[in-house]
């Protein structure tokens, strides 16, 4: 048998990982020169049971992946069955790399998608879709803007957020570097971002690649959506506010009066009025108007919580509007309103404020525009009372009484 004669017609290159077998499937020839184990791949031959002309095989066991051709060649009357296995591990690598590569790819812009259609709620609302990404018991996040701590945490049912007054408890968590680990929560961004200073760490028991959790793209996301929620938070702020007096605008009233403050079961309306702005800005300018207006609204702030709301309408009009308020706590905050004001003259005695007020409540079906009527005409009251008796805005320091 001319072994060399069958090798010219079925391989014409380097005799490498090649295998002979007659007609019964005995092997009758084998390269001496390979690149693959050559006992290896002549079982894994033989245990295919079908006819076949190109076979991937994969051995798991030695981290195998190879390929094999086989070409029937006629010789000396009789059939010889030729085979050629070539090593395609790195290929199949490669092949798992993309793969994975792309499985990531998509998962992270699962993530991206979930996160950017909350771009209109508040900035912590990605945490639910970063538990999702990570597959995370939970996901925390520490937030310090103007010296308030804010801790939000998602343990898979809803986002749980309260302020920490005791900034030194958390001040370890401040000082971890991307990757690091506290307490079992893994950080995976420590950074500023609009001046907010912005920890996120999470919580796995799913074995998840360091590399996965540090990848860059998860840092970038998400103080991307930090960055946007805080803008968007500024850009709404300054829409809804008056800049002066950092008071809800007029805008900001309208759209409350017509969506809440007709449907609450108790409301109390205030009505505010400062006596002799307009002589105080002819006389001395509106850089004193604008600190008399500033004062005043200062002590509507001293009230404002979250049943109160303090308004500029514009000019020297405030209104103050309290819901789901009993009609005893309505006449207590005027009084808490009339004490602020007055400890704020007292502590700047240079520029006395005096403002009337007027306060009108309603509850069950009552009607919005009847009680701001009422509350405005009870203010005109006031007005003139304290005019009558002297009580008027000044400025002491000129010891001049502008009544």
């Amino acid at each position: 048998m001319d072994i060399r004669a069958i090798l010219d017609q079925f391989w014409s290159i380097e005799d490498k990982n090649t295998f002979v077998a007659d007609s019964s499937g005995n092997l009758v020839y084998q390269s001496e020169k390979n690149d693959l184990p050559a006992d290896i791949v002549w079982d894994k031959i033989n245990s295919i049971s079908f006819d076949f002309d190109e076979q991937e095989f994969i051995d798991k066991e030695h981290s195998l992946y190879f390929s094999v051709r086989k070409t029937v060649v006629k010789y000396g009357g009789e059939s010889w069955v030729c085979y050629h296995a070539t090593d395609v591990s790195e290929y199949a690598l490669l092949l798992r790399e993309v793969s994975t590569y792309t499985k990531s790819i998509s998962k992270m812009s699962k993530f991206q998608t979930s996160i950017m259609k909350k771009l209109s709620m508040s900035f912590d609302s990605f945490l639910p879709g970063l538990a999702d990404y990570c597959m995370a018991d939970e996901v925390v996040m520490f937030t310090e803007r103007e010296g308030q701590i804010t801790k939000s945490t998602y343990s898979g049912e809803q986002i749980i957020r309260f302020s920490e007054p005791n900034a030194e408890q958390y001040a370890g968590y401040y000082e971890l570097k991307r990757g690091a680990s506290i307490n079992g929560l893994r950080c995976i961004l420590n950074s500023e971002v609009q001046g907010i200073r912005c920890v996120v760490l999470v919580r796995t028991s799913v074995e998840m690649g360091a590399a996965d959790l540090m990848d860059p793209s998860i840092h970038n996301v998400i103080s991307l959506f930090i960055e946007n929620s805080i803008l968007r938070e500024k850009i709404v702020y300054e829409s809804e506010h008056d800049r002066l007096t950092n008071l809800y605008n007029k805008g900001k009233y309208l759209s409350m009066k017509s969506e809440c403050f007709c449907c609450v079961e108790t409301i109390a309306v205030y009505n505010f009025d400062i006596n002799n702005l307009k002589h105080i800005n002819d006389t001395y300018g509106h850089e004193y108007g604008d600190a008399l207006i500033v004062k005043a609204a200062k002590s509507l702030h001293a009230v404002c919580s979250e049943k109160v709301f303090g308004f500029r309408i514009g000019g020297d009009e405030f209104i103050m509007v309290a819901v789901n308020v009993t009609k005893e706590e309505a006449e207590e905050i005027r009084r808490n309103w009339r004490s602020a004001l007055d400890s704020l003259n007292e502590w700047d005695k240079d520029l006395f404020c005096s403002a009337a007020c007027g306060m009108a409540f309603g509850s069950g079906d009552h009607i919005y525009d009847e009680l701001y009527a009422r509350a405005d005409k009870l203010m005109y009251e006031e007005k003139k009372l304290l005019k009558s008796k002297g009580i008027t805005s000044r400025i002491r320091s000129v010891s001049q009484d502008l009544s």
